[in-house]
């Protein structure tokens, strides 16, 4: 039946280079909040995060991951216009998010009930650090639920 919604579990990741294409994708800058993944909810979804959903990230800079005491790191959803943001992660130290292996480590979303991000919105990961990052040797997981109509 035409019509119906599907729901299933979604990870964003960095590898993903259909979600998030070179275009979306940037190094950050030194001393500035800098977009590092921008990804945008395609036509006809929409994605569900959850208080308990888990994000994990590991971010390098020219040469080597980054110091876990300067590097601060932070999720904001943008409307379409990218003119309103709220953010749903941080602005939080970057060692709060790196473990990708325990469960009971990895960072969780800053939210108090679900958040339906509409199709055409943005999901953007951000970086403030005292070096610049590098995008192509860093890495990021976040756990979704997408939304979407089903044949």
């Amino acid at each position: 039946m035409p019509g119906r919604v599907k729901e299933e579990s979604w990870d964003l990741n960095s590898n993903d280079t259909t979600a998030i294409p070179a275009g979306s994708r940037s190094d950050g800058t030194a001393s500035k909040w800098s977009d590092i993944w921008k990804y945008q909810v395609p036509t006809g979804q929409a994605h569900i995060l959850k208080p308990g959903h888990h994000f994990s990230a590991y971010l390098e800079d020219a040469s080597a991951e980054v110091g876990n005491g300067t590097c601060r790191i932070k999720i904001v959803v943008r409307d379409q216009s990218e003119q309103d943001e709220k953010a749903i992660y941080g602005p939080a130290l970057y060692v709060a998010s790196k473990d990708f292996d325990d469960i009971t480590k990895m960072a969780k979303l800053a939210l108090q009930n679900d958040l339906a991000i509409e199709e055409k919105f943005f999901i953007v990961l951000q970086v403030y650090d005292d070096g610049a990052i590098d995008e192509s040797d860093s890495y990021f997981n976040l756990e979704t639920i997408r939304v979407r109509s089903s044949i």
